[in-house]
């Protein structure tokens, strides 16, 4: 198993460097097909925002969506990561990575979060400051 950093990830999805694309999209299918591609939250959340850059958010959530399902690709914590998308579908104003922050958060005992974002400030076990 290897783990590919987020701009491997990135390169695959967006093809805004072609031959980068390329290799990124051989790297990823030889990885998947000889034992898989580990894929902890930090780059799911890195992903989500260099995505969320160039693509609408329905979009970044399926592509993250995808992920998940594909096959000889493992998810840190896969339940964390559809709770974070599930949470950013139904609104409150938090993006992925601010769903995926809370849902960690919770899943260690947290009860709610802290923020200064104003937006996110407005969802349920959020406090803005």
């Amino acid at each position: 198993m290897v783990v590919a950093d987020t701009n491997v990830w990135a390169r695959a999805h967006l093809n805004d460097d072609p031959p980068q694309a390329r290799k990124a999209r051989k790297a990823l299918a030889e990885a998947q097909g000889e034992g898989g591609v580990f894929v902890p939250l930090l780059v799911m959340a890195e992903l989500a925002w260099v995505l969320r850059g160039r693509w609408e958010r329905e979009r970044v959530l399926t592509a993250l969506e995808n992920m998940l399902q594909t096959r000889g690709v493992l998810i840190e914590a896969p339940g964390l990561v559809r709770e974070a998308i599930d949470a950013t579908r139904a609104g409150g104003g938090g993006g992925f990575a601010d769903n995926l922050i809370a849902q960690v958060g919770f899943a260690n005992g947290a009860t709610g979060v802290i923020t200064f974002d104003k937006k996110y400030g407005r969802a349920g076990n959020v406090q803005r400051l």
